[in-house]
Formats: structure tokens, sequence, C-alpha cells
């Protein structure tokens, strides 16, 4: 079975049929107003009628060159400039021929004189007799001004079908790379749960080893609240920070079944940040590096906060813990969890967003994201 190509995006037969008459008639405006200057307005109705058809035959002409050029325009610009310069010259003695034959040869008034029987009668000269040339000198030096006529309109709407092409081109690569960033998205968030799942299982088979039956169903009872939680919505898709300092709540309650001396959750979430939208599980890396660094090394208690603010128009989100400080060269950005959020952030924001890691000044360690503040009613 074939494949079904797209075609290449052309400009409408209406556009097409809009640039021809306006061409031609500003064509005939020009020279007619060119020539009232020149010569007067004096007998100019006759002239008005022959620049008219020599206007028409020339729009006829730029038809078939605009539909030669139509049947290029799957293939390349280059092409279509070749093929226009080519047939414009065929097209430009056309234009010269007619022009010859209306005003140099004074067909219209031939044709008015046989329709009146007096075409026996020589044809009263309406200038003063000038040096003969022959016709086809006349129609050669004709033809070049003509070449420049087709070649201008060619060029203009080559113009236009190229814009048109770029505007189509920008929208495709757009989606392109909308689906690329969803992709992305979609592969480091997936790259977070089995990296969670892994180290929660260890946990559950430790307590189970140890017979502390009861934490363990507690512990799987907040893994399910959890994962159904974690996995009902779009990867790719911002969630309100409430919903994600939620998942971070259960989280550190399956941890706390592990560590009940030791871990202290401390949040501070200001009401008006509730609504504020982050990506899902941004903080989870975060948090678990918390623990597994900071609560799980430390023998005495170790306090792990959450806490969001605001500066201008970005919102700063903080996870730090007070643990001894001693996995601090574990926790330098190396590792898949500060790498993963690292890299969910630029593929989200981009530039707009940073974060940074470090050990604190009184011991433990801390990371902040500083991100654009966005909020579901913006």
């Amino acid at each position: 079975m074939g494949q079904d190509v797209q075609a290449e995006p052309t400009l409408s037969w209406r556009t097409a049929w809009v640039s021809i008459f306006c061409f031609w008639a500003f064509y005939f405006l020009i020279v007619t107003l060119r020539s009232v200057i020149i010569e007067g307005s004096a007998d100019q109705l006759p002239m008005l009628v022959q620049r008219a058809v020599v206007s028409l035959v020339s729009a006829a002409v730029t038809v078939l060159l605009c539909v030669a050029i139509r049947r290029t325009s799957g293939v390349t610009l280059l092409r279509s400039i070749v093929t226009a310069g080519l047939l414009a010259v065929p097209a430009a003695f056309i234009y010269a021929t007619v022009n010859y034959a209306m005003f140099e040869h004074h067909l219209l008034t031939r044709v008015a004189a046989l329709a009146t029987e007096t075409a026996l009668q020589p044809l009263a000269p309406t200038s003063p007799p000038k040096e003969e040339y022959p016709a086809i000198d006349e129609i050669v030096g004709t033809a070049v001004n003509g070449y420049f006529y087709f070649a201008t309109w060619a060029t203009l709407y080559l113009l236009l079908e190229h814009g048109l092409r770029m505007r189509m081109l920008e929208r495709r690569t757009a989606a392109l790379a909308a689906a690329a960033q969803s992709a992305e998205l979609r592969a480091l968030r997936y790259q977070v749960n089995p990296h969670f799942l892994f180290n929660t299982f260890n946990a559950l088979s430790a307590l189970v080893m140890r017979g502390r039956h009861e934490d363990a169903e507690r512990m799987i009872g907040n893994l399910s609240d959890f994962f159904r939680t974690s996995l009902s919505g779009d990867p790719t898709a911002d969630v309100p920070l409430s919903e994600e300092i939620h998942l971070q709540r259960l989280y550190l309650e399956i941890e706390r079944v592990r560590f009940p001396e030791r871990l202290a959750i401390e949040i501070d979430l200001p009401d008006a940040l509730r609504s504020a939208r982050v990506p899902g599980m941004i903080l989870q890396p975060l948090v678990e590096n918390a623990v597994k660094h900071g609560v799980a090394r430390s023998r005495a208690q170790v306090a792990l906060r959450i806490v969001a603010r605001t500066e201008g128009t970005q919102l700063r989100l903080c996870v730090h813990d007070n643990g001894d400080g001693a996995h601090e060269m574990v926790r330098t950005g190396t590792g898949l969890g500060l790498r993963n959020v690292s890299e969910r952030l630029a593929a989200r924001y981009g530039n707009r967003a940073s974060m940074q890691a470090g050990s604190l000044p009184d011991g433990g360690y801390a990371v902040e994201l500083l991100l654009p503040l966005e909020r579901d009613d913006d």
C-alpha cells in the first residue's frame, strides 16, 4: 500500500485571479496616465480601447503562465523560477505582437474601415510621418518590456506562494516541536515512577522480612493511593500545586512507615499558591532524594520541609532537609533524580526556569526550583 503524501500548499485560484487582474489593471492605468501626460487628453478614446485589448490578451496569457507555474508547485522554488523565466519569453512576444497590431498596424482602425466599406481608401495619418522600422524590430523591442511585465508578475506570484509555504512550514515545525516536547516530557515523567517503585518495594520487602505486617499493609495502601492519583492524569500536563503537594504527602506517609522516629514532615503552602500550575511529580525526585540521602543516613530526627513562595512573576519551590550533610557528594546534580528534574524544567519552560542545589550552612541540603508562576485562572 502506498503512503499518503501531503501536497505542497499553493495559492488559491481566487488569489491567482485577483493578482492577475490587479496587475494588468495597474498596467492599464499607468500606461494611460503616461499617454495623457505625454500626448494630452485629445483622441484618447481609441487608444483606451486598443490598450484594453492589449491588457485583456496579456491577462489571458498570464493565466496560461499561472497554470504552468502551478504545475511545478510541488517541486522546487528554483524549478518554478526557471519555468516562469522561460515561459515569460513567448508570453512577451504574444504581448508585443498584439501591441504592434493595435498601435503600429492600426488593426482596430482597419477593421472599422472594413465595416464601413472604406477599406480601399488610404488611412489619413493621425500624426506626422515617422521613420518606418521592420515589424520584427518593433515586436522584439516591445517584447523586452513585455518580458519585464510577465517576469514581474511571476515574481510576485512566486513570492506570495513562497510566503504561504513558509507560514505552513512554521506551523508544521511548531507542531513537531510540541510533539517532540510532549514525547520528551512523557519519557522523563515515566522515568520517575520505576525509580520510586524500586525503592518502595525494597522498603516493603524489608518490613515483611522484619515481621512488621501492619506497617507493610499501611504502606501498600498508601502506595496504592499514590499511584492511583499520580497515574490518573496526562503525564505531560501541569497540575495544581496543591495536588502535587498531596502526592508528596502520600509518598512521605509511605516513608514514615520506614522511619517513624526519624522523619518529621513540614509543608509550607500559602493558600494563594494552591492553584499555581506545576509539572506533575516535579517534586517527587527531590523529596525522594531528601529521604534517601538525608533521613535514611541520619540517626537523629530529620525535618524535611517543602516550601512554596512567590518572587514577582515566578514561583519558588524549595525542598530541604537538616540531615548531617554527609550526602552532599551524592546530590551534586549528577544523579538521576536531579538530572530528571532539570531536564523536565528545560523541556517545559526552556530558559524561563532554573534549579539550584547545594548544602546549607547549618547542615543539611536544599534544592530550589524557580519557574514561571501560572495559575488555573490565568
